[in-house]
């Protein structure tokens, strides 16, 4: 749940990447802690490399009217034996980032993942309505990749926004970060407006 606190003229908002395991999430963060100069990550890893529980990175940005916005960002273990993370990881969430891996191969997980989510979301009484999604087609520089045509149709049918990218080149990378950012930021404003009519906050 997004915290504004207008005594520290500070915003801030939980961003969650998810998605099947092994397709990318992981270095969406890291590559995004390099473009914005942030330290690296704190991640959790299996012997096999891959994410435990959680990367977390946060990531700050300042609005034209002095407020500052800290960015939270998490990404969820893929592996179906780390679901009970997963599901924690949803708590308080204000924005989501599903990172697809564009393999043929994988397309079945990246299904399964997606229809997790929406179904971890209604749970919790919540749907991509309220919470704001974007959609990245990650490895598009692997062979065997299915065509984005094909992507957005089983996972993206209602056209979020979403993305191309190779994130191990950085590819990709920002521009899926900077629109779950805008989005995730406006919806937390419409929201705190709607619940007390009035704000000192400007949009950007």
């Amino acid at each position: 749940m997004a915290i504004i606190n207008h005594g520290k003229k500070e915003i801030c908002l939980k961003i969650v990447y998810w998605g099947t395991g092994l397709g990318g999430k992981t270095e969406n963060v890291i590559q995004l802690s390099r473009i914005f100069g942030c330290p690296e990550p704190v991640t959790l890893n299996t012997e096999k490399g891959r994410t435990l529980f959680f990367d977390f990175s946060p990531i700050e940005k300042t609005l034209s009217n002095g407020y500052k916005v800290r960015f939270s960002i998490f990404t969820t273990p893929g592996q179906v034996i780390y679901a009970g993370a997963r599901k924690l990881l949803l708590e308080g969430v204000d924005g989501i980032a599903f990172i697809a891996d564009s393999q043929e191969k994988r397309h079945e997980s990246n299904i399964i993942s997606m229809e997790e989510l929406i179904s971890e979301l209604e749970k919790r009484k919540l749907s991509l309505e309220e919470i704001p999604l974007v959609v990245q087609y990650n490895k598009r520089d692997l062979p065997n990749i299915l065509p984005v045509e094909i992507l957005r149709r089983d996972l993206n049918p209602l056209c979020y926004p979403d993305f191309e990218a190779i994130a191990v080149k950085g590819i990709g990378v920002k521009e899926t970060f900077n629109e779950i950012a805008k989005l995730t930021l406006k919806t937390a404003i419409e929201k705190y407006l709607s619940s007390c009519k009035k704000s000192k906050i400007i949009l950007p």
